[in-house]
């Protein structure tokens, strides 16, 4: 009878554990491919985007195909060399036409820009939190935007990037966190194209 006891019990504990670990939030079973870490973030086309024109550029992400892995994508915008422009159309996003063209941004809505500040070739840009929203495939997309756009500018060749005044690490393009200033050779796998995002139809 003592057995018989104390196999009902084992099973109602085992029972009580599937329970709480089916309400309990697990990691993902398997990486999430780049593009859907990206089309989390990014929904929609954004109505403050600027036309595809000037000889300024920023960087946007697009895959080559369905299935494919996001990498980034230039496009033109009338910026000039001002910094406060370039970063403006960054976080604008892609305009009406670019997102039909399958253009995204990895930049979390309601990012803004807190300071920044320029000495030599090193831009140090303060960011708001949302910043921190983003995790794994997205972040890196991210980091990679920011850093290619502002590297855009005459001279510069290094950005460190803060959130809310605090020095924080930031991973590379293979994960590894970094503490001191980025550059584009630190995301050698998200190589800027300006492709478009999608191949053209054959004609008939």
């Amino acid at each position: 009878m003592r057995r018989l006891r104390n196999a009902a019990l084992s099973v109602l504990i085992a029972g009580a554990v599937a329970v709480a670990g089916g309400c309990a939030v697990s990691p993902d079973e398997a990486p999430r491919d780049i593009e859907q870490a990206a089309a989390d973030v990014a929904q929609n086309a954004s109505p403050s985007a600027q036309v595809a024109e000037g000889t300024g550029r920023i960087y946007l992400t697009a895959t080559s195909g369905a299935g494919q892995a996001a990498s980034l994508r230039s496009v033109s915008r009338d910026v000039g060399d001002d910094l406060d422009a370039l970063l403006s159309a960054l976080l604008a996003g892609p305009n009406t036409n670019e997102f039909a063209d399958g253009y995204r941004s990895a930049l979390p809505a309601g990012l803004t820009i807190n300071g920044r500040q320029r000495r030599g070739d090193l831009i140090t840009l303060d960011l708001s939190d949302e910043m921190q929203d983003l995790s794994g495939d997205a972040l890196v997309l991210g980091l990679a935007q920011i850093v290619y756009t502002v590297s855009e500018l005459t001279g510069v060749e290094r950005v460190l990037i803060t959130v809310d005044g605090t020095q924080t690490q930031w991973p590379d393009g293979t994960g590894q966190l970094q503490s001191d200033a980025l550059t584009v050779y630190d995301y050698p796998g998200l190589e800027p194209s300006t492709q478009p995002a999608y191949p053209a139809v054959p004609s008939q």
